[in-house]
């Protein structure tokens, strides 16, 4: 995480620092990402850079931090405006997720993660190992609290956490299906992504078996 010092820093020049570094892991993967370019886009010295951060992981993983806590909010409201309800509020939650993952501000960045998730990279290099970006405790805890099991046919909180992960690996197993698609030349829009989607959240929260 960023060291003490980063955070005295202006607005404008902490900005400034943010932005070219996502620049930057979105120019290339994280193994090709360089501090020199990060250190040029912001205007700071090398030295600079090592006192608010210890190297490239360290800024890398703030970044997905970032990412993680706006995701944190956004799973919040999504349950409070669905009072609750767990497949309401990911149906709505991953269509937001889907149309900042592909158009949003940082959509190219997002791309060079789950194309060669670099978390893995990037924790070889840092010492000890950062939290891995996927960590959901918070949320998952978050999840279980809110949700309101009558809406559910599941009769305990372990049946809970596990439709959960479900719906969390439904998301991300679509996100890949995309950008495998879209790396082998096939053209997938938003609408179509939103269909499969929805399609599979259909399947699990209806069933994909005919009635007996």
């Amino acid at each position: 995480m960023p060291k003490p010092t980063f955070f005295r820093l202006a607005d404008e020049k902490r900005s400034r620092l943010i932005k070219a570094a996502y620049d930057e892991f979105t120019r290339a993967p994280f193994a090709e990402a360089s501090i020199s370019n990060i250190i040029k886009d912001a205007g700071i010295p090398r030295g600079s850079f090592y006192q608010y951060f210890d190297d490239k992981a360290d800024v890398y993983f703030y970044l997905l931090n970032r990412m993680k806590t706006s995701a944190t909010m956004q799973i919040k409201q999504a349950m409070d405006v669905h009072d609750g309800d767990l497949f309401a509020a990911m149906r709505s939650l991953f269509a937001g997720m889907a149309k900042a993952l592909i158009e949003g501000p940082y959509a190219k960045f997002y791309r060079n993660i789950f194309m060669y998730m670099d978390f893995h990279a990037a924790s070889k290099m840092s010492t000890p190992p950062p939290p891995h970006p996927h960590g959901n405790g918070e949320i998952m805890d978050f999840l279980v609290d809110r949700t309101d099991m009558t809406k559910l046919r599941v009769s305990s909180e372990e049946d809970l956490r596990t439709l959960i992960h479900q719906l969390m690996g439904l998301f991300m197993q679509t996100i890949g299906y995309y950008y495998n698609r879209q790396s082998a030349g096939a053209v997938v829009d938003e609408a179509a992504l939103l269909r499969r989607l929805n399609q599979l959240l259909d399947w699990l929260e209806f069933g994909a078996g005919q009635p007996r």
